[in-house]
């Protein structure tokens, strides 16, 4: 286990034999008080033994909370830190612990064995049980390579992605794989098996009243969760930097904490390549590249490198993919300019690399649950003089925001109607490459029910049910390990900083939206360290504009993996291939800006062979 593990550590190794329990370890130091301990670990009273994958936020405030000396604690890893704060709480660590861990704690006393993972899953952690034995992983690989855990895909976990289901429940894409969801923790012992979740957000939790106030809470918030973010990266940290305001907050924040002790933040920009005929697609930013560049320039230590578009064949990074974040990619158009950024921050040395996947539903939340909850409050006026605040900053038109006040009392066929005639959609089959046979064969509609999804997209009243739901829909665990993997980059989220998170979430609606404003919040408390064109920027970012250049220079590869899935067991139930086919064998010449067409193909076709390479690879199939 250890050996098929070893890609994601190469910085030295430790093993404990229990008896009838044994852990292992293979270390990828970040930090400088890695050196300090070689787990696993075994607490003073040796009751306790520990192994974890671990970067605390706030080491200062544990060793604190724990009655220790600073000087103590200066000479100890975090993974000694998290042990000594287990000996202290056990299941209480978890409202004292802050950071991205995975962690396994056994107790010779009770015989029992813990593992656990951060709020939003940072870092991955997979198990397998039967008989009475349990075995653990950071990723599937470390399971695979025992002989009781035969390699096999999960095709009803493919096609809840194909559908767009939130990733619930402990399933994985492998069966006799399972994961610990992130945000729980699950112990094994004599009596079976437990499951419970130990992060549950407060959403009344006591935040300021006041929007100045607010905001001021959000900006020191924001500044300690980047500091602590870069711990370990030296005097040079990547960032990846978009038009937007949360890639652009992370970035410009690391920039001025970095200024005072020489340091320098490398910011990465994806875009098109020059002369592309982009598609001219309405409301989004087909080049990033400009409001990008007006961030960095504010910063002389930002050092910015567009890194744009060379042409790339869609399906070449699959087999690499697969290898490394044992999943499936669910925008393969994607990989082509997320590789060529971790090419270059490999060649450049870095080992940090900054982000900002989870601002949309924390500081940079636009607020659109507030129609609803107006209407739900009663608060006429309320929601009188919202909808004119926007209507009158062309930001919304009066049909728009009348279905977001009222969309939640509307029935859900008359929802889908009203949506299929303003072009909207409404229908799995609008966007999905899984057949109708499909939807029913894996309980699609249940299931999506089960998790709380709406596949009809109806608008909600219910702005912290709503965040929430979707920061736990996705786990980014194996794709931040796959990435130390591939290119030595240890990712960071400030954005998903658990405090920063737990204050946005208990913020009221009106700080994300008010008086015709959006994203009110971060526009005004970013306003003294990002640029008036980006803070006042209407239009969203579009990632890869140039894909259907990739899609056309694709056909050939693309047609092989198609003519592949025929000879794979499972496929023709799980994708409508003849679709897919017919599809890639007529495509436009032109109007990929246009909705249908961009579904047709960036949604169907890619998604559908990137689900199928996956369900290829995993059946250990010679097609």
């Amino acid at each position: 286990m250890d050996h098929a593990q070893r890609m994601y550590g190469l910085d030295g190794e430790g093993a404990w034999d229990g008896g009838n329990i044994a852990f292992a370890l293979r270390r990828s130091d970040r930090l400088d008080e890695d050196r300090f301990d070689v787990p696993p670990l075994v607490s003073g009273c040796g009751r306790y033994t520990l192994v974890a994958d671990v970067r605390l936020d706030d080491r200062a405030g544990m060793a604190a909370a724990l009655d220790m000396p600073a000087g103590e604690a200066a000479v100890m890893s975090d993974t000694r830190l998290v042990l000594r704060a287990w000996e202290k709480w056990r299941l209480g660590l978890f409202d004292h612990v802050y950071g991205d861990y995975a962690l396994a704690v056994w107790d010779s006393q009770e015989q029992q064995l813990t593992l656990a993972r951060d709020a939003l899953g940072a870092k991955p952690l997979h198990f397998h049980h039967r008989d009475g034995f349990v075995a653990f992983a950071s990723m599937a690989k470390g399971l695979h390579a025992l002989p009781d855990v035969p390699i096999e895909p999960d095709e009803a976990a493919l096609a809840g992605l194909l559908a767009l289901i939130p990733e619930s429940g402990p399933g994985t894409w492998f069966r006799h794989v399972w994961r610990v969801e992130p945000g729980h923790y699950v112990q094994f012992s004599r009596r079976g098996m437990v499951t419970r979740r130990h992060w549950e957000p407060d959403r009344n939790r006591p935040v300021p009243v006041d929007f100045e106030a607010q905001v001021e809470g959000f900006r020191e918030l924001l500044d300690r969760a980047v500091a602590a973010r870069l711990r370990g990266a030296g005097r040079r940290v990547g960032s990846h930097l978009s038009a937007g305001l949360d890639s652009a907050a992370v970035t410009a924040t690391a920039a001025r904490l970095m200024a005072d002790r020489g340091g320098q933040v490398t910011a990465f920009t994806a875009a098109p390549r020059r002369g592309a005929d982009l598609p001219g697609k309405p409301g989004r930013i087909e080049d990033e590249s400009r409001l990008a560049t007006a961030t960095a320039r504010l910063y002389p230590n930002i050092d910015h490198r567009v890194v744009r578009s060379g042409g790339h064949d869609l399906a070449s990074p699959l087999d690499q993919a697969f290898l490394l974040f044992e999943r499936p990619v669910l925008n393969i158009c994607n990989l082509g300019w997320t590789n060529r950024i971790n090419d270059e921050a490999r060649q450049l040395g870095l080992a940090v690399m900054l982000v900002g996947n989870a601002g949309n539903m924390s500081f940079s939340y636009s607020g659109t649950t507030l129609p609803g909850e107006l209407l739900m409050r009663g608060d006429v006026v309320g929601l009188v003089r919202e909808g004119r605040g926007l209507v009158r900053s062309g930001r919304m038109r009066w049909k728009g925001y009348l279905a977001r006040s009222f969309g939640q009392l509307v029935p859900d066929t008359l929802w889908r109607v009203a949506g299929r005639l303003r072009g909207r959609v409404t229908r799995l089959g609008d966007y999905s490459a899984l057949p109708e046979s499909a939807v029913v064969q894996y309980d699609i509609a249940a299931r999506a029910e089960a998790a709380g999804h709406d596949l009809g997209y109806r608008a909600e009243a219910d702005a912290f049910a709503q965040r929430l739901r979707i920061l736990r829909r996705f786990d980014p665990g194996n794709y931040n390990k796959g990435m130390l993997a591939g290119w030595g980059l240890d990712i960071r989220d400030p954005t998903a900083d658990r405090r920063l998170v737990e204050y946005c979430l208990a913020l009221p609606t009106r700080a994300f939206l008010a008086e015709g404003l959006p994203r009110r919040l971060a526009r005004v408390g970013l306003a003294d360290r990002l640029p008036s064109e980006v803070i006042g920027e209407r239009a969203k970012g579009y990632q890869a504009a140039d894909w259907f250049e990739d899609l056309q220079r694709s056909h050939h590869s693309l047609h092989d993996e198609l003519g592949r899935l025929r000879h794979v067991e499972g496929a023709g139930a799980l994708l409508d291939l003849d679709r897919l086919e017919a599809a890639l064998e007529n495509l436009p010449a032109d109007g990929w800006a246009r909705p249908e067409v961009e579904r047709e193909y960036r949604l169907k076709l890619l998604r559908g062979i990137s689900a199928g390479h996956f369900l290829r690879k995993a059946s250990r199939t010679n097609a």
